[in-house]
């Protein structure tokens, strides 16, 4: 035993050498004078954490009884806002798109509430009479069971119309139904076989065009696919697809996705948390945490479904974001409230202690996050703006639980959460090495020591009494986890001047030195802070350069295919539809020749002459490959690949539509004029049906490039007065994704602007915001690149799993959603290793030793936070659309860089380059203290 200090050389010693780092924020060490503190400082020195936790404490019931009442509240609101997501778009204001459907609008007298087409597959699967008779045979039986289903679907679908009109107290709703045997047989049996059947005949589609109420429209649907699920003939398959059929099984797909998370997502990721923290029981805190937050965030979601468009995905991002952020505040919170007990405090001043450091960091992150999802707002499209939005709320949802719930919850529960579990100690965190092992000792507060504080007794005898304590020999390896820590440790509790709270101070034993220095993270970092560690950055950026280059080919593809549930019933009739009829027959464009504006009729030559001119054009095999010959346009001037004169066109308008013209060639000629031009008879349009899928790279490239010849045709005067434009197909989703990526480099300028601002702000530096975005470009650089190469270049065809498999396209949407997520992400991993370094720093240790010790007590932490994060999001590539295993993978493939290469590995090295500069301007104490040396104190 040791002789014993004199007691006043010790309580003096203890008070320098126990400045905590919240009070040295004014950037002084403690035996430096004081300067007077900047606005910065000033602000440090607001402790919201000091007022904040005796209220949870004094309040607790109340803040668990307000949450709580969010639990009823959102079990009605979160279906309900499931229920009004939706994926349709709207074209652009003034984009050609918005133009082409005004002018569609206004000349055939079309209401706004036109929705898009149904389509019926009619598929022949009973063969009993033969092979040479088919659909459109009417000699055949077969003909009279398809044309009989189609009359009664004529029959349904105006019943449903007439009770629309009904409820809506008006007339003006409708449904027109296209198909083979609306007369089409009697009156022009060639065309409509050609336009309604495949080549054998056995195959045929039924088109419903209908304007009604948004509101209905979804039942009016699901109407119709029932009802032909109910009454299709034994002898017929009948399937049903279409663009509102689509948004409601996507839908049931994310319904399907989020109870996958549900189910298998959260338990492996709360396994992980109990893992870490040590202490199975404390699992039930993030539960409580995470079913709060996700419906808090559905309640305040539900209104914003009812006045804006949101996508049916974001639900699941939303639920991802929720599951990731609360275990990963819980686990920043809970890995430092149990760190605090372990050092001898009680629960409210550990919970002081846990919010103004935890705290602190999760607010920093979770603010920065939801800055990052804000710039969302800056998208012309409601659809995107709204994904923002849900998870900002999901975000800020996350935050404010956490801050207040889960302080709430350990004041209520106490003990009978907080008590560590010593087998889960022995099983997980108690092995040299590992920095988790402070964490499982447990109640530290000597016998003499508690006496002291019951008793009120003053500082100075707290002190003379611990002192004593301080001198017995360490914690050995052999002795029981439940001794007091305190008793064992050389550890002072000093009396704060400002109140009354004890706080536990741990000192770095021979022990704790030995534990650091055998840890990976001592050993990793070491590596990184010597003269190699430049080194292995640049090794690390020659490695990742080529995956960073491909990030410019980023695709941005509108293919239905991304987008749709792998198996669903609209998806299979849609896929049945294209291998039938082609997969341009699904978006069909309209070729409007408008002479409205200078009053010319469509029976004038010059009509024909302007359709000669922009036809011949488009149908050029070597300018337009996706509509090489004139089969793919019909109206008056070409029908089935055949050119119609202005002579031949007005001979069969003479000749007339019914039975009363024997030619048939003219009465199917007379039949599409009808039906094609408009009533004002100023306009007409030629059906575009594309060799290629409209929404594919091919498809776009077709009416990008047609558009620029309409608009040359135009700057030299060949159109003659006549306004062409091209309506329906992919043009509305074209024009809104390409207006949606003209604003993406602005979003993420104005994002990376906010990062910088915001990470200058909390770190009261210049460098800090500049090392955040190096990495974080890094970062995205290298999971933009991967992506392409795996879903471009086929990369992980091997795999044989769909999920990963070679798209050739990227859909459009994940690049987006994925940005924001990236650099969130980023920074809450970046935010919570650097403020734990600058802690450190702050009380006098130097650069090197703050950043070992840094490393070493969130190094554990960080890891088990991207699993987590990578669990939540890895989800995702699991989802049944492969829009969402694109998006999944994007955040899979950053998490695991950023947990395992950036934060670990190349920060590190940065703050060793960067050595006394790592936080310039800020002002920081005078280096006095070192990682190794055996009475630095450490809160």
């Amino acid at each position: 035993m040791s002789p014993k200090p004199n007691e006043d050389d010790t309580a003096s010693e203890t008070l320098m050498q126990t400045q905590s780092y919240y009070n040295a924020a004014d950037g002084l060490a403690a035996n430096e004078a004081a300067t007077e503190p900047s606005f910065y400082e000033r602000m440090q020195e607001v402790q919201v954490a000091k007022v904040w936790a005796p209220i949870c404490n004094k309040y607790k019931w109340v803040v668990l009884g307000i949450w709580f009442v969010f639990w009823p509240l959102g079990a009605v609101c979160m279906p309900k806002f499931i229920d009004n997501t939706d994926s349709t778009f709207e074209a652009p204001s003034g984009s050609p798109a918005d133009i082409a459907e005004d002018t569609y609008h206004e000349q055939y007298n079309i209401t706004e509430d036109t929705q898009p087409e149904i389509l019926i597959l009619m598929e022949r699967t009973d063969f009993s009479e033969g092979e040479d008779v088919n659909l459109v045979d009417p000699g055949s039986e077969i003909f009279n069971i398809s044309r009989a289903f189609t009359d009664d679907l004529v029959a349904y679908v105006q019943t449903l119309i007439d009770e629309i009109n009904e409820d809506e107290k008006t007339d003006e709703y409708f449904a027109n139904v296209g198909s083979y045997y609306n007369d089409l047989y009697s009156l022009i049996p060639h065309y409509g076989a050609l336009t309604y059947a495949t080549e054998d005949k056995q195959t045929l589609y039924v088109g419903i065009a209908n304007g009604m109420p948004d509101g209905d429209r979804e039942d009016f649907n699901e109407d119709i696919r029932d009802w032909c699920e109910d009454n299709a003939p034994d002898q017929i398959k009948v399937q049903a697809t279409g663009t509102t059929l689509f948004t409601i099984d996507t839908r049931s797909g994310t319904v399907s996705d989020m109870e996958m998370m549900d189910t298998i997502v959260l338990p492996l990721s709360l396994a992980t948390l109990g893992y870490i923290v040590g202490n199975v029981a404390l699992i039930l805190v993030p539960i409580i945490t995470i079913i709060t937050s996700i419906l808090v965030s559905g309640t305040f979601m539900y209104p914003v479904a009812l006045t804006m468009q949101v996508t049916q995905f974001t639900p699941s991002i939303m639920m991802s974001l929720t599951i990731a952020m609360s275990i990963d505040y819980s686990l920043f919170l809970l890995t430092r409230l149990t760190e605090n007990l372990a050092f001898g405090a009680d629960l409210e001043p550990a919970v002081e202690n846990m919010l103004e450091h935890a705290g602190h960091t999760i607010v920093a992150s979770g603010s920065t996050l939801i800055c990052c999802f804000l710039g969302f707002l800056f998208f012309p499209l409601d659809l995107l703006k709204t994904v923002g939005i849900g998870a900002s709320v999901a975000i800020a949802s996350c935050l404010v639980v956490n801050l207040s719930l889960l302080p709430a919850l350990m004041f209520v529960t106490g003990d009978r959460f907080l008590k560590p579990s010593e087998r889960m100690a022995k099983l997980c965190c108690n092995e040299p090495g590992n920095p988790g092992r402070y964490r499982m000792r447990v109640t530290p507060v000597s016998e003499e020591a508690a006496a002291v504080v019951e008793s009120e007794t003053s500082a100075e005898n707290a002190k003379a009494v611990i002192s004593e304590t301080a001198t017995e020999p360490a914690l050995s390896e052999t002795q029981d986890l439940a001794e007091p820590l305190l008793a064992n440790a050389n550890a002072e509790l000093v009396k704060e001047e400002e109140g009354d709270l004890l706080r536990a101070v741990e000192a770095d034993t021979e022990e704790d030195i030995e534990d650091m220095r055998q840890s990976v993270w001592y050993k990793s970092g070491s590596y990184l802070l010597s003269p190699k560690g430049p080194y292995v950055l640049l090794g690390l950026l020659i490695v990742m350069a080529p995956f960073c280059y491909y990030w410019v080919e980023t695709g941005n593809s509108l293919s239905f295919d991304l987008f749709l549930p792998k198996s669903c019933d609209s998806r299979d009739a849609y896929d049945d539809f294209g291998a039938d009829f082609g997969l341009g027959t699904l978006s069909t464009y309209k070729l409007i020749f408008d002479g409205g504006d200078e009053n010319i009729q469509v029976e004038s030559e010059t009509c024909f002459e302007v359709m000669d001119t922009v036809i011949q054009r488009l149908s050029d095999p070597d300018e337009f490959p996706a509509s090489p010959s004139l089969m793919n346009f019909n109206g008056i001037y070409s029908l089935n690949g055949t050119q119609i004169s202005y002579e031949e066109y007005m001979d069969a308008v003479a000749c007339g539509t019914y039975t009363s013209c024997d030619n048939e060639k003219q009465r199917t000629i007379a039949t599409v004029g009808q039906r094609q031009n408009s009533p004002y008879n100023t306009s007409t349009y030629s059906s575009v049906i594309l060799d290629v899928d409209a929404y594919s790279a091919d498809g776009t490239e077709w009416l990008s490039d047609a558009r620029d010849l309409i608009d040359e045709l135009e700057k030299e005067g060949k159109l003659q007065g006549y306004s062409v434009v091209l309506q329906a197909g992919a043009s509305v989703m074209y024009d809104a994704v390409d207006d949606v990526y003209d604003s993406f480099p602005l979003m993420i300028g104005i994002t990376l602007a906010v990062v910088f601002l915001l990470v200058a702000f909390f770190f009261n530096s210049f460098m800090a915001p500049l090392r955040s975005v190096f990495t974080i470009g890094v970062t995205l650089m290298f999971c933009y690149g991967l992506a392409v190469l795996v879903y471009q270049y086929a990369w992980l065809d091997w795999l044989a799993w769909d999920s990963v498999e070679d798209s050739g396209e990227i859909a459009w949407m994940p690049p987006l959603m994925a940005f924001s997520i990236i650099v969130g992400l980023g920074l809450d991993y970046d935010i919570f290793l650097a403020s734990r370094v600058l802690e450190f720093r702050m009380m006098g240790y130097d650069e090197n030793s703050a950043v070992l010790k840094g490393l070493y007590k969130t190094g554990g932490i960080i890891t088990a936070a991207g699993t987590i994060m990578a669990i939540a999001f890895g989800g995702l590539i699991f989802a049944s659309e492969l829009l969402l295993n694109q998006f999944g993978f994007y955040i899979f493939v950053a998490v695991i860089m950023d947990t395992f290469v950036v934060r670990t590995i190349m920060v590190p090295i940065l703050m060793g380059l960067s050595g006394k500069y790592t936080w310039w301007p800020a002002k920081l104490p005078a280096e006095t203290r070192s990682w190794d040396t055996p009475d630095s104190l450490v809160q």
